[in-house]
């Protein structure tokens, strides 16, 4: 089977979403609005950046709006996030073996560009992604399958020889329904509020043995 593997980015790539939840909290302090931590884990991950603005403010900001608040907003997490930039655990082996069998990988995030180019710049693995699709190819946010229908066409697989890892429950919700197997890293839900084909801590617990295995049992 040619089988294709889709990375989300944030809390799949990098392990890095309390350092988005401290950004949105700064940003909302600064503009009087509220949030919490259950708030960011349960209504905001995995949504696009104009989802997130006009759910924190209740309202339908226009386009330059909510770019201008969005941006301040991560503008806050780079600067935040900066000095603790590094890998998920064993994904750099993953990667490097991927690569090596010819396996094509991408990654579908919400993230906006900017932020895409300081994590993979930051870590040095642009070069092991086939595509990266980021916001700007994202018409629908997740649970909407849209981006995972569009890594996978990106990578020319079918859905159903793809993994998709994600940490989001709306993202595992987009890959299933986008046909593809899902691998969930508990880093930031509980393992118990995640649904998905095979459950990790993170990607010294996989390997791509159970990669072909998953896509065999599918």
């Amino acid at each position: 089977m040619d089988i294709g593997l889709i990375f989300d980015m944030d809390g799949v790539i990098v392990d890095n979403n309390q350092y988005h939840y401290r950004a949105w909290k700064q940003m909302c302090d600064a503009h009087g609005k509220a949030i919490d931590e259950n708030i960011y884990r349960e209504q905001m991950n995995g949504r696009t950046l104009a989802e997130l603005v006009n759910f924190i403010f209740d309202k339908e900001m226009s386009k330059e709006e909510a770019l201008a608040v969005g941006q301040e907003k991560e503008a806050h997490y780079r600067t935040l996030y900066q000095p603790y930039l590094e890998p998920t655990k064993g994904l750099l082996p993953l990667l490097s073996d991927a690569f090596d069998e010819g396996i094509p990988m991408v990654i579908g995030t919400s993230a906006p560009k900017e932020n895409v180019n300081f994590i993979l710049n930051g870590l040095g693995i642009g070069h092991y992604f086939n595509a990266v699709l980021d916001d700007r190819a994202v018409s629908k946010g997740k649970p909407d399958p849209d981006i995972y229908l569009k890594c996978a066409k990106a990578i020319n697989r079918p859905n159903n020889h793809c993994i998709v890892f994600e940490d989001a429950v709306s993202g595992l919700k987009a890959g299933k329904a986008a046909g593809s197997s899902t691998v969930a890293l508990a880093t930031s839900h509980r393992r118990e509020e995640l649904s998905a084909d095979l459950i990790i801590n993170h990607f010294s617990e996989f390997n791509l043995t159970e990669a072909k295995k998953l896509l065999a049992n599918a």
